[in-house]
């Protein structure tokens, strides 16, 4: 894999102007020809580091490292809120929302959205509806992320909830796995 490659890969220049700026001269010395295959060594090394490094840590830098409400705009805050009480109702035992409560708080939730989850709580949406609109805002991370948060993840009913959600929001099975790595409670 050359650094060539790599450039013509992640939107570089011509791939015609690239093969006249790697092309020898026709009568180079010995001791520049040796060079040049020494610097065609060295940037292909450090093109391979280079993506291998994209490869390893592409879901820290693709996937929300942090799920903060500030920075969403109300009506998204609205819908991650709004998969947060679907999680937790997708129990199907009545229980506390206090933990649901302390989650809201770890994302930086202001009154504001714990008033909205109390009002969710009381009157979910539909899920089918909810997970459509989470699929229209683009929100599917930040959503699972939320319901992750919200439920006790050991619980099997919870785990299979998630990856219904998972499945149906079009997450990757990479992207789920180092989501909950990230958000193991």
């Amino acid at each position: 894999m050359s650094f060539a490659f790599l450039t013509r890969a992640f939107g570089g220049g011509d791939p015609a102007e690239e093969v006249e700026a790697t092309a020898a001269p026709a009568r180079a010395s010995r001791r520049d020809r040796r060079a040049g295959r020494a610097d065609a060594v060295v940037t292909e090394a450090l093109s391979q580091k280079v993506l291998h490094a994209f490869l390893q840590n592409r879901h820290q830098t693709l996937v929300p490292l942090t799920l903060n409400l500030r920075v969403l705009e109300p009506a998204q805050r609205d819908l991650v809120i709004q998969a947060m009480a679907a999680a937790f109702l997708a129990q199907g035992r009545r229980q506390d929302p206090a933990p649901v409560r302390d989650a809201l708080a770890r994302i930086s939730a202001a009154e504001a959205e714990r008033q909205r989850l109390d009002k969710a709580l009381a009157a979910p949406l539909a899920l089918g509806d909810l997970l459509d609109a989470i699929l229209d805002a683009d929100l599917g991370a930040y959503a699972y992320v939320a319901s992750l948060l919200a439920v006790d993840q050991r619980r099997r009913v919870n785990q299979l909830y998630l990856a219904y959600l998972a499945e149906r929001l079009g997450l990757a099975e990479d992207v789920v796995s180092s989501l909950h790595r990230r958000y193991r409670v």
